[in-house]
């Protein structure tokens, strides 16, 4: 470039005496210093281009790097379990390592037409494509390295979630055993609670089964559940009997537990103690005169 304004300034001294400016040597030199000036604007401009384009290549390449420290190690482990943070992150290393190989190729081809370019520019883009290169490399190693997490993650997931599904199911069916269990003691519990209840005169009973003519009771799983009453033994303590003269339990029963009163006409049997009175039979007989 000085050279070039050394002849400028050397051709322009020489024609500094000279009054005839508008003669043809004086409109070729001002024409070949107008070319010239040219040359050193679009060489100047075009240093500035690949400057910028290489300033950029080394902020994405720092860009990259960083992202790649933050997931190395034990951070990267913990990343994988964030699809949506390692997912965005490698979005944004593509952005970088697109915009890199765009500008690069651009360079190249720049060097390639260009005539201006000196050699320490070339093998500076020359360098900056080789470290771009290198850090693709690495990148390519990064991303197999994740998707080797990411699938022993999914894998540790799904056997999590195989494990869950086990124990609930095994959960529910503990739940219906439970269930069925707990309706088979209060269908036991309810038939251990429940007593049978029935009354009326010789006939009336003998006709029943429950009794035999001459007045034995006959108590078994061929009586009709209809021509008994069934009661709560823990909670009923008076059975009313209705309007009769007489009556008498058929059915064995401790005399201390029970009695029999009269009120408004209507016979009852009062039971003093429940436990006691159903602990012999869980049937209860009364024959009753009118």
């Amino acid at each position: 470039m000085k050279n070039v304004f050394l002849l400028v300034v050397t051709v322009f001294a020489a024609f500094a005496c000279t009054t005839v400016k508008d003669s043809e040597d004086y409109r070729q030199l001002a024409a070949r210093t107008a070319s010239l000036e040219e040359q050193i604007r679009d060489r100047e401009k075009e240093v500035e281009e690949v400057t910028a384009s290489i300033g950029k290549i080394d902020s994405n390449l720092m860009k990259i790097s960083e992202h790649v420290e933050i997931m190395d190690g034990v951070k990267l482990r913990e990343m994988v379990k964030k699809p949506g943070e390692i997912d965005l992150m490698i979005t944004e290393i593509g952005d970088y390592v697109k915009q890199n190989n765009e500008m690069i190729a651009t360079l190249e081809k720049k060097v390639n037409e260009s005539k201006t370019i000196n050699s320490g520019l070339k093998t500076m883009i020359a360098m900056k494509n080789t470290q771009v290169e290198e850090k693709e490399k690495q990148i390519q190693e990064l991303l197999s390295t994740i998707e080797k997490m990411q699938s022993e993650f999914h894998g540790q997931l799904a056997q999590r979630d195989s494990t869950i599904a086990r124990v609930r199911n095994e959960i529910n069916q503990t739940q219906v055993q439970l269930e069925h269990t707990q309706e088979d003691v209060r269908i036991k519990e309810e038939e251990l609670n429940t007593g049978f209840v029935t009354f009326g005169s010789k006939q009336e009973l003998a006709q029943k089964g429950v009794i035999q003519s001459g007045g034995k009771v006959i108590l078994s799983n061929q009586l009709e559940a209809d021509d008994f009453t069934p009661v709560d033994i823990k909670s009923t303590n008076e059975v009313k009997i209705g309007v009769t003269k007489r009556q008498k339990l058929v059915t064995s029963h401790p005399t201390d537990s029970y009695y029999f009163i009269k009120t408004d006409g209507s016979t009852y049997l009062k039971i003093v103690e429940q436990e006691k009175f159903w602990s012999v039979s869980k049937y209860l007989v009364v024959l009753t005169e009118n």
